[in-house]
């Protein structure tokens, strides 16, 4: 699984990129990325990681000198969102 968000004018981010662990390593993440980015030729694509950083210098992907972000209201903590769904 590959998500990529973009508006569709000259900005892009991709969200995630997934393979379940028996199918890691055989460029099923590569060919994903690849396609997704076929979809916004022209565009600038930005994304996050702390720990892929091989993979996506491997796809053309630069790191970038400065981020900006802003978590608005809380943080959701996965715990704490799991356990209010079950005591809904």
């Amino acid at each position: 699984m590959a998500r990529l968000l973009s508006y569709g004018v000259c900005n892009a981010f991709l969200v995630d990129v997934w393979t379940a662990s028996s199918h890691r390593r055989r460029g099923i993440g590569s060919e994903l990325v690849k396609r997704l980015l076929e979809q916004v030729a022209g565009q600038y694509v930005g994304l996050q990681t702390d720990d892929a950083q091989q993979f996506y210098a491997s796809l053309g992907f630069r790191p970038q000198p400065e981020s900006w972000s802003r978590v608005v209201g809380r943080w959701v903590d996965n715990d704490t969102a799991t356990a209010a769904s079950t005591h809904s």
